[in-house]
């Protein structure tokens, strides 16, 4: 029974390794505990630094990029992924606002049905998060207007933004 001793003595070796993996299971296990009990008693911020502390409260002004975008008026047109229907389910072909704030694209960091004030070249527009997009990340922004004219005419601006609620 050859083999039999060499499954036995692999078998024991394999215990080994595992109890010997387990133990350094366990000291990790206990550094992730130490270390969580040092950032919970810390005052660190692990919040996104965009959202409000509280429901409905301002945000200070900060820096951003604008550009628009536009319902599609045919099937050969890119313009914007959905046809003309934002992230939230707004057909962009009817309106291009809801609850009477202008539609925006904005990064997924910030909620949605989130108000916004923005100004670009001296304009105020009062937005609300109803769409996400790709290239739409950080301080990047993409307003939903009407037509190919009125998006390419906006172009791309910089400006900035608030959290209004």
């Amino acid at each position: 029974m050859p083999n039999a001793a060499s499954w036995q003595s692999d078998a024991e070796a394999n215990a080994d390794k595992a109890k010997e993996l387990e133990q350094q299971l366990a000291e990790r296990n206990q550094e992730i505990e130490r270390l969580k009990k040092q950032l919970s008693g810390s005052k660190v911020n692990t919040a996104p630094s965009i959202k409000t502390e509280q429901i409905g409260a301002k945000t200070h002004w900060r820096t951003g990029e604008f550009t628009a975008y536009y319902p599609p008026t045919d099937t050969s047109e890119h313009a914007m992924q959905g046809n003309g229907i934002t992230a939230k389910g707004d057909n962009l072909h009817k309106s291009q606002t809801c609850e009477g704030y202008q539609i925006v694209a904005a990064p997924p960091e910030i909620p949605f049905n989130t108000k916004l004030e923005i100004e670009v070249n001296g304009n105020v527009i009062r937005a609300i998060v109803r769409d996400r997009g790709g290239a739409i990340k950080c301080s990047k922004f993409d307003i939903a207007l009407s037509d190919k004219s009125s998006a390419t005419n906006f172009g791309r601006q910089p400006g900035k933004w608030r959290i209004i609620g």
